[in-house]
């Protein structure tokens, strides 16, 4: 009698590809590894039959991942990074169910003991024999063909899977999109242009796709090799079509957006690099809100000099650009005291500490628009004193401030819409108290109350030389949500502006991380981006998602010579933005791809549970 051993290489294969596949971000960024990843994985799921099987085998694959790539965390919380593995992981194993059934090519049908399966087995057996007979008239070309046609099937069908999980992990619960395996490309700019196309999520099928079809084709020629009989690979030519086509396409898309008409802005990006643990303290708000203007005030002065310098060797009265900002940007939550504003009154009640500052310091410095990250809260007003209201409206914002007029009615402002679940909001913590205690427990703070979401998807619009430009913006992880930044995006010149604080996660791979998601908003939309962070990454990015300045070659991103970016500096460089203010079809359509691959793989669900009927 033979004994049952549980066999473990699945799982360790399983446990390895998850590891591998964190590999491809940063702070690692070894993204070769996403086309190897799934070589791994695969044949761990293609052995087994049960759904349940498939879901565990790639739900340990994708906590493996997880728990990798998320271990920025802990700096945070070590049960928030252990808690959101585990959930995340969750999509893998979906995927995995799916690919041990429908997408399984291995998969023995006639063992299935589904007494409907039973009764079509009949049929699928005169189906076999007749492509059999269709083989031997058309000799090896025929057979191969079929196989190939098979091979290109169940590719499809695991890639297609794959785009529809990983855009639900996007959206369901207001969505976590980040590090979806398209983002891997972050450093392969060639292949990364077709996200203008069809999102970033749908830049993962090339992998997925090649991944499958390369193993197959490798069974097969092991399998042709002992027989001596070797055939034609159509499968694996359409895969590296497939992947040539995406190339070309990218070399292409780099020439020519490279190649558009642009209106130059000029950006002056200040990061004061203030630790989160004083970032809220109230005896630093004023040290902090004078930092970004003496900060603010230093590097105009070095501008200021660099013009002086250039005059007086420009000895041949030859044109030359002077250094002057048309924006001066500073991070998230920069001016800690807060806007108050009322129902019923015009503009907005500016807090005398923060009104002097900007009043007196630096809107003197220069003709420029400040754009800054505050925040605004709703405020009860009896026509002399405003006073913060109890229960009002609270908005994590981005404001711009005109250079000219009186500062209450120069400020527009943009509401963050995307709150970071458990972060700026608790779902139903009136109604669940001890969701309190656990935030505290994980955070080790006091839950000081939920932001309130933003509603308007207008631009801002503010003066750049003789001209205006409009600003898409975003307000921390929102540059992540693609499906957000689209409903910004007009028919105008335009640029995309971040402001974010990724102090909470200290020196850890988290900026990078966010970085590399960052990228594809310019890329999808077009649009140049200005991301100007507390700690993290501060830099300007082109619309073909670099920080390399496309007229002088300079790398447009604050970092110190060693590379490190969590220092005290700044950085004035170009946004060069279209003029003509070009759609792209992921700007007018959307998640169009994504939607198509979740359609076509319910089908694909359907139909085969009414064979199976």
């Amino acid at each position: 009698m033979k004994k049952n051993r549980t066999c473990l290489w699945p799982w360790l294969l399983a446990l390895v590809s998850g590891l591998l596949l964190a590999l491809c971000f940063p702070d690692w960024n070894l993204s070769g590894f996403v086309w190897v990843w799934m070589l791994l994985l695969f044949p761990a799921i293609w052995r087994g039959r049960s759904k349940r099987y498939g879901f565990a085998v790639a739900y340990l694959a994708g906590f493996a991942f997880w728990s990798l790539n998320l271990k920025w965390l802990w700096t945070v919380s070590g049960l928030g990074a252990f808690a959101m593995a585990a959930f995340l992981a969750t999509y893998f194993g979906i995927w995995g169910a799916i690919a041990v059934s429908i997408g399984n090519p291995w998969r023995k049908r006639s063992d299935d003991s589904n007494e409907g399966e039973k009764k079509n087995r009949s049929k699928i057996e005169e189906k076999i024999a007749a492509k059999k007979q269709s083989g031997k008239k058309h000799g090896l070309l025929g057979g191969a063909m079929d196989d190939s046609l098979t091979s290109l099937k169940f590719a499809f069908i695991n890639a297609a899977a794959w785009v529809g999980v990983e855009w639900l992990r996007g959206w369901v619960f207001t969505g976590f999109g980040w590090n979806g395996l398209g983002v891997a490309f972050h450093d392969t700019p060639v292949l990364a242009q077709a996200a203008d196309l069809v999102g970033v999520t749908g830049l993962a099928f090339t992998p997925v796709f090649m991944s499958a079809v390369i193993l197959q084709t490798a069974r097969r020629l092991g399998a042709e090799a002992q027989t001596g009989k070797l055939k034609a690979r159509l499968d694996f030519s359409v895969a590296a079509l497939l992947l040539a086509v995406q190339f070309c396409y990218g070399v292409w898309r780099v020439n020519d957006v490279n190649g558009w008409e642009t209106q130059p802005v000029r950006v002056l990006l200040v990061q004061e690099n203030i630790p989160q643990d004083i970032k809220w303290e109230p005896k630093a708000s004023a040290d902090i809100r004078q930092g970004y203007a003496d900060s603010t005030a230093a590097a105009i002065a070095a501008l200021e000099k660099d013009n002086v310098e250039q005059l007086q060797k420009n000895a041949n009265g030859d044109e030359i650009q002077l250094k002057t900002p048309d924006l001066v940007v500073w991070p998230e939550s920069a001016l800690p005291l807060p806007l108050l504003f009322a129902e019923g009154h015009d503009g907005y009640f500016v807090y005398g500490e923060t009104q002097h500052v900007l009043d007196n310091e630096v809107r003197p410095l220069g003709s420029f628009t400040l754009i800054s990250g505050m925040n605004e809260f709703e405020a009860d007003f009896d026509g002399t004193l405003a006073h913060f209201k109890e229960g009002g409206g609270q908005y994590n914002s981005i404001v711009a401030i005109q250079p000219e007029g009186e500062l209450p009615l120069s400020i527009s402002t943009y509401r963050k819409m995307h709150l970071v679940i458990f972060g700026e909001y608790i779902p139903f913590v009136e109604q669940l108290p001890f969701l309190r205690k656990i935030f505290k427990f994980s955070s080790g703070a006091d839950f000081a109350g939920g932001f309130t979401a933003g509603t308007s998807t207008e631009p801002l619009t503010v003066a750049v030389g003789d001209g205006e430009v409009q600003l898409i913006p975003t307000v921390c992880f929102e540059d992540s949500v693609g499906r957000l930044t689209r409903k910004f995006v007009r028919r105008a010149p335009q640029v995309i502006v971040n402001v974010t604080n990724d102090g909470w996660f200290k020196e850890s791979e988290a900026a990078a991380q966010h970085m590399a998601n960052a990228k594809f908003r310019a890329i999808e939309l077009r649009r140049p981006m200005i991301r100007s962070a507390n700690t993290g990454v501060s830099a300007i990015i082109t619309a073909t998602g670099s920080t390399k300045d496309p007229v002088t070659g300079k790398n447009q991103v604050i970092a110190d010579e060693n590379g490190n970016h969590f220092i005290r500096s700044s950085h004035y460089g170009h946004a060069y933005v279209p003029k003509t203010g070009l759609v792209s079809l992921y700007a007018l359509a959307g998640d169009w791809f994504s939607f198509l691959m979740i359609g076509i793989t319910s089908l694909v669900i359907i139909r085969s549970r009414m064979l199976r009927a």
